[in-house]
């Protein structure tokens, strides 16, 4: 057997070699390998967030956290399931979804001292870390967020999955380099058959090959000829250099666009050319709801399935929209969806409108024609039949002239104060009302409501009692206070029995005050109570043996909202109605 001769110029060429392909498959493993655990990141933070939004605010004794962590954890792509924990205030764990509730109080108390992630969600947006878990014993990457970084008290929400840092490891380095030193022997082991000559002629190829390529051009077989080692080392340190301002452009720009996408105002979805999601920003998972679409999946809810269809016009077409709606948390939602197919990558852009305010103004506004028409009808019957009926001879007889008289007059001034409610509720409802807060004694400003109303309460011989703590004080808008009570008194006054009793008492509940208004009159039907703040409702019995315009409490509730306020309604038929109405102490 001759002995094969290997010269001295083969040896370092084949070590250089060897060296660079451990760099380049060193920082490619690295670069798929982090970047294959931010992208795990990014998404659990985003499900944290969805998580948060479906789970009740702690503490609450009449919750089981732990359900709720069970029912929320669901399994990915590859059969992993999520891990979701619930920390209230005290680092307790309250709800674990890998964790059986009886066995909760044996968990240690995750706090920042002893959970890295719970640290870094204290003092940024979310904290992560990857360990082996005390409790499962699986190796999880964890991301933790606070519920409500202004207040610790509501607690933190924790998610976890899967994540082997040896599989990875062996997966993103070992296996890849070991494929390579494979590479390496055999060539080494062929290259070794020849001399050096046949080394420089290839060594030159491959930097002529090398430098065409760092100039965009197709690479192209020359002859051989000689070249020097210190024009291969600079051609791959070329290499070498672009190849990560590449990828660190890549990352700014990945950051950059994520940034922008998050803060507009609408929601988008990117899709890639086989309509599965690759980005989503925070807008479009509050838009349709949690749970509704995976990244890296198809859109396979049924209630989104019209977007799949909207994909393939864009796709025959370049573009399509569609009015779209959906039903999330029992809220009905129109949306406005514009789909295009960039040209360069033939992935879709999703770009998604709330259009749910301008669809409801537009019914708002029919219904209000239609109100008014219906409503004002009556009116101006009366008004245009008493007015034929004087003009025919009526006239001339004082009592029936009167009497058509006072008709008209009536209707008149009905008119005339609904058309006076109306403007206000609009003025209220566009923003045009402007709020003049200032300090002052409820109980007084109620008593001077009870005194001018003492003409209309006498006549029925009703009682009043102001029972409200007299000395609460409120900072709010006086006239929108007056508007609230005036109309809600006036209605007590209407609906109770003769010598009947009106009751206005209070209670402080955190930093709202609860005003109770009760009557014993006629009451509400069951039916009734959630109409009864809809513009023109009145109930048959107070249309028979009432005036009024139905506007009256559909005010009181727009009045009660400027503040930022809230009103309910109690009633018994026969046994009387009570109105509460929660004002904040400070406006």
């Amino acid at each position: 057997m001759p002995r094969l001769k290997v010269s001295r110029i083969f040896l370092l060429s084949l070590t250089f070699i060897f060296f660079i392909l451990i760099v380049v498959s060193t920082i490619f493993s690295t670069f798929i390998y982090n970047n294959s655990r931010d992208q795990l990141t990014e998404l659990l933070f985003l499900q944290a967030k969805s998580i948060n939004k479906l789970i009740p605010n702690l503490p609450s004794n009449d919750i089981n956290y732990d359900d709720f962590a069970d029912m929320l954890a669901v399994s990915g792509s590859n059969n992993e399931t999520m891990r979701i924990t619930i920390i209230d205030h005290e680092w307790n764990v309250v709800g674990d979804s890998q964790i059986d509730t009886n066995e909760l109080f044996n968990v240690e108390k995750h706090s920042p001292s002893n959970r890295p992630e719970i640290k870094g969600a204290l003092e940024s947006n979310y904290g992560t870390d990857t360990r082996t878990s005390d409790t499962t014993g699986e190796d999880l990457i964890y991301v933790a967020i606070m519920r409500n970084k202004n207040d610790i008290n509501n607690g933190l929400i924790r998610v976890a999955l899967p994540f082997n840092v040896f599989t990875s490891v062996f997966n993103f380095f070992i296996y890849p380099f070991f494929i390579i030193f494979i590479l390496v022997l055999a060539s080494s082991t062929f290259l070794s058959l020849n001399v050096e000559n046949n080394l420089r002629m290839q060594l030159s190829k491959l930097l002529k090959n090398t430098q065409r390529a760092l100039k965009g051009k197709s690479l192209k077989i020359s002859k051989p000829e000689d070249t020097q080692m210190e024009s291969l080392s600079n051609a791959v340190e070329e290499i070498s250099e672009r190849l990560n301002l590449e990828i660190n452009q890549v990352i700014d720009q990945r950051v950059q666009f994520g940034n922008v996408l998050d803060s507009i105002n609408q929601g988008v979805i990117i899709f890639s050319k086989n309509m599965k999601v690759r980005f989503a920003n925070d807008i479009a998972f509050e838009l349709f709801g949690k749970h509704q679409f995976f990244l890296n999946e198809k859109i396979s809810s049924k209630k989104l399935l019209p977007i799949n269809k909207l994909l393939k016009n864009a796709k025959k077409n370049n573009s399509a929209e569609l009015d779209f709606s959906i039903k999330i948390n029992g809220l009905k939602k129109f949306l406005l969806l514009s789909a295009t197919q960039m040209n360069t990558t033939d992935e879709f852009i999703l770009v998604i409108n709330d259009i749910t305010s301008i669809k409801e103004l537009e019914e708002r506004r029919k219904n209000l024609v239609t109100d008014i028409s219906h409503e004002i009808k009556t009116p101006i019957s009366v008004i245009k039949a008493g007015s034929e009926t004087l003009q025919d001879g009526a006239i001339n007889d004082p009592k029936i002239a009167s009497k058509f008289l006072d008709s008209m007059i009536s209707n008149s001034e009905r008119m005339s104060e609904m058309l006076d409610d109306l403007l206000e509720l609009e003025k209220i409802e566009f923003g045009q009302l402007t709020l003049k807060n200032q300090k002052f004694n409820v109980y007084n400003q109620i008593n001077l409501l009870i005194n001018s109303l003492n003409s209309i309460s006498t006549q029925k011989k009703l009682i009043i009692k102001n029972d409200i703590n007299q000395k609460v004080k409120i900072y709010c808008d006086k006239q929108v206070f007056i508007g609230i009570f005036v109309n809600l008194l006036e209605n007590a006054i209407k609906y109770s029995k003769f010598e009947g009793e009106i009751n206005l008492t209070n209670e402080i509940n955190s930093n709202y005050m609860i005003i109770r208004v009760q009557d014993n009159g006629y009451g509400i039907e069951k039916s009734n109570i959630k109409r009864i703040f809809d513009r023109f409702f009145r109930t048959g019995r107070a249309r028979a043996h009432t005036k009024g315009t139905g506007l009256g409490l559909s005010l009181v509730k727009q009045l009660i909202k400027t503040v930022g306020g809230d009103i309910r309604v109690e009633s018994k038929i026969n046994k009387g109605t009570s109105f509460f109405v929660s004002i904040p102490l400070k406006s």
